[in-house]
């Protein structure tokens, strides 16, 4: 028979092709025949077991080296093929030179022969990869803080537990919506930067802003955001590490306050010595000016004079809340002191067209600083007139009523109602918080803060209800304080300082 050296050629390359193949995927093939216990490996098998192909003891020196764990699981899986004709398993190998490997094998009868055909596969490079993966999947999971991917396009990919957590929607919700869905509409176009940044492979660090939990409630945050590539290096979305730092931002805010408030004291103590003695001499000339004056309605203008005088050297000593009562508290009632101030703003009021109305249905006594309820009536009115267009209504009532919240304990309510455009709700959860203010020009964000300090001082309580709305806009102040009979009880603490 003539051998037709051209085909010899072809084999010979087409089996070259499939060693160097096996060699680059570190493949090898086995051949095995349970019935005469006989194996045939392939170079490159020996190369991953680094064992010697001219060695008789070869299976004796393959089973020493499979891990001591993986013996009996890869036994039992080599007596099951010879029954079935398959097996697949994945075992720990010590390699003489290499140390601990991960193999992959797997292997069937062809036909109804008896011998088995299969390969080998180091995997350890994959298992190591596969590892890495678990374990960070469990650094990120167990993370402290809200850690998730997207595309470039904005949409979630990935949603860590605690990005559950912190702002409230699951994973199931979150991936595959818009990652917009937890930032305020006024700040979309700050993730349209920040993509375009991720874009061109910057990274962008420690970028505090806000976000929206599932509640409504808004967050401040800090986030970390790197690019994400795929194999090529391409880069296909972003990994973001965000971390709630509402608490902090509120301490530094408490922190500023307390310094500003500091500032303040001192700035009232040098107002208070600085504009005292001159208030002093003016209050000597009016008297002196009463003793002299003749006509009833000159002495009756200069004795309001001076009322209105000794209540601005009260004020001066008592700035911003930081000077302590000497006169203490006393029973009143809320309408001896209510009346003079409608006729201290009327001409305020007057000269905006405000119709300015008090109310007064009962009036229990209060036990309180005569001086700080007419400081918290005036701050209220002042800011109602303050906030009311001109033709506007303010209504001040005054009526006994029984707390709203808490014990149920009787009291005084007094009620400051106006027709103004309203308060955004955004702003009224900060009313009350000193340096707020929403009268840009005039403000100092101290009235309502001074206010709710002498409330609270009294053992009462102040709420504000307010609308936006066209047509039915307006805000109302209401103030509780406890009747006298009950504050009696304890009268200490109305003496201490605001």
């Amino acid at each position: 028979m003539t051998i037709d050296r051209s085909q010899t050629n072809v084999l010979e390359a087409s089996e070259e092709r499939f060693r160097l193949a096996q060699s680059a995927a570190q493949i090898g093939t086995w051949e095995w025949d349970a019935q005469g216990d006989t194996r045939s490996l392939s170079p490159e098998l020996h190369r991953i077991f680094g064992t010697d192909a001219d060695d008789p003891d070869n299976p004796e020196v393959w089973a020493a080296r499979v891990h001591p764990e993986d013996r009996e699981l890869l036994r039992r899986q080599m007596e099951e093929a010879q029954q079935t004709g398959h097996i697949e398993v994945e075992y720990r190998y010590n390699h003489p030179d290499l140390g601990l490997r991960w193999l992959y094998c797997k292997g069937a009868r062809v036909g109804d022969q008896t011998r088995l055909f299969g390969i080998v596969q180091d995997i350890t490079a994959r298992k190591a990869a596969e590892e890495a993966s678990h374990r960070l999947a469990a650094i990120v999971e167990s993370s402290d803080d809200a850690i998730v991917s997207k595309d470039l396009n904005g949409i979630v990919t990935s949603w860590n537990a605690c990005a559950e957590r912190m702002f409230g929607y699951t994973s199931k919700e979150m991936v595959g919506s818009s990652i917009t869905r937890i930032i305020p509409p006024e700040l979309h176009g700050d993730e349209l930067r920040i993509l375009q940044t991720i874009a061109r492979g910057e990274r962008i660090e420690h970028f505090e802003t806000t976000r929206v939990k599932k509640t409504g409630e808004t967050i401040d945050v800090s986030l970390t955001i790197s690019p994400v590539k795929d194999q090529t290096g391409k880069i296909i979305g972003a990994a973001k590490i965000a971390r709630d730092i509402t608490q902090q931002k509120k301490a530094e805010r408490i922190l500023r306050t307390s310094e500003r408030l500091a500032s303040v004291g001192r700035l009232a103590a040098t107002v208070a010595h600085e504009i005292n003695n001159p208030l002093e001499a003016v209050m000597n000339l009016v008297y002196l000016a009463k003793e002299r004056a003749d006509q009833p309605d000159v002495r009756k203008f200069l004795v309001a004079a001076e009322e209105e005088l000794e209540r601005i050297s009260h004020l001066t000593k008592q700035t911003l809340g930081f000077y302590r009562e000497t006169k203490g508290a006393s029973p009143i009632k809320v309408s001896a002191v209510l009346s003079p101030l409608i006729s201290v703003f009327s001409s305020r009021s007057r000269n905006k067209g405000i119709d300015v109305r008090p109310e007064i249905r009962q009036d229990p006594d209060i036990y309180a600083v005569p001086g700080e309820i007419r400081q918290l009536i005036a701050n209220l009115l002042s800011n109602s007139i303050d906030a009311v267009d001109s033709a506007g209504r303010i209504r001040v009532r005054v009526s006994a009523t029984r707390e709203w919240t808490g014990q149920g304990r009787c009291g005084v309510r007094i009620s400051v109602a106006d027709s103004g455009p309203g308060i955004p709700e955004s702003a009224r959860s900060q009313l009350f918080e000193p340096f707020f203010t929403t009268k840009q020009e005039v403000g100092t964000g101290l009235g309502l803060w001074v206010c709710k300090s002498i409330v609270e001082k009294h053992q009462g309580f102040i709420r504000v209800k307010s609308s936006t709305t066209p047509g039915k806009s307006g805000t109302v102040f209401s103030v509780f304080l406890p009747a006298a009979q009950q504050q009696m009880a304890a009268p200490k603490n109305l003496k201490q300082a605001v």
